[in-house]
């Protein structure tokens, strides 16, 4: 059953949907009335579409839900061979009416679960239980007997770096999916220089440079494939300062159509 929910303006403004398909935006929108009050819904495609789109013809559902979950702004996982959609960020945006029943539906990190695109929904979400038997996590096993608010841990220097990052390159799409490539490559220093040096060299090749930019590939899959490792050519078309008239005195010969005097000097 659909449901009343919000909507803010910076949704219009959103860099990934603002150039995505309008339909991708209608789309994350009805997500949020179909679901529950953790932002949670069964994967069903065509029950979907009958819900948000009855009078459309030719809505590729299944593909702009890929598209959203590439783009980090939906969690597509299955409990116990059941597909479910988690809406990222739900409790954030959205004010559920205080008498809307509690969600029936079990959260993405519930048992051994895998998304559609080959990672488990654990690994993307890094709240599997093993995390807490890792002695360099930085998670340590909960008590149940403590109620007290555990201390939150001290940013990491990857995650104090990524800005930076985002500062410099250029093709600012997909800023979640970026961080998420980001943190998992546990960016120090001496590695953001390696990185930092790479984007200048490509920034200015003719690749990244052609058509306004257009072929500059997203920052995740930049990140993915460590492309900052790439040789690159640098521009043929460099133009290089004339030489100055104001040089090569000492080479110049000064007698050159002078007549020789008999005391060695030289007249016109």
């Amino acid at each position: 059953m659909a449901r009343a929910r919000n909507i803010k303006p910076a949704l219009f403004k959103n860099e990934i949907l603002g150039v995505a398909d309008p339909m991708a935006t209608l789309l994350f929108e009805g997500l949020w009335l179909l679901a529950d009050k953790a932002g949670r819904l069964e994967d069903r495609p065509l029950r979907i579409k009958g819900e948000l789109f009855p009078y459309r013809d030719g809505v590729d559902i299944e593909g702009l839900l890929g598209f959203l979950a590439s783009e980090s702004f939906i969690t597509r996982y299955t409990v116990e061979a059941k597909r479910y959609i988690q809406v990222e960020n739900f409790d954030k945006h959205q004010n559920p009416h205080r008498n809307e029943p509690e969600s029936v539906i079990p959260c993405a990190s519930m048992g051994c679960i895998t998304t559609d695109f080959g990672r488990t929904t654990s690994a993307i979400l890094g709240c599997t239980p093993a995390d807490s038997l890792i002695p360099d996590s930085g998670s340590l096993i909960p008590d149940p007997l403590n109620t007290s608010t555990p201390p939150a841990l001290p940013p990491s220097p990857s995650d104090e770096l990524f800005p930076k990052f985002w500062k410099l390159y250029p093709n600012k799409k997909g800023k979640a999916a970026a961080e998420k490539v980001w943190k998992k490559l546990k960016v120090t220093d001496d590695l953001f220089t390696l990185i930092a040096q790479g984007l200048a060299k490509q920034v200015v090749c003719a690749e990244w440079t052609k058509d306004g930019g257009q072929f500059i590939p997203h920052p995740s899959t930049w990140l993915n494939g460590k492309r900052w490792e790439d040789e690159v050519s640098m521009p043929s078309n460099v133009h290089h300062l004339p030489t100055s008239r104001h040089t090569g005195f000492a080479d110049r010969d000064y007698t050159a159509g002078l007549t020789r005097r008999e005391d060695g000097t030289y007249a016109f």
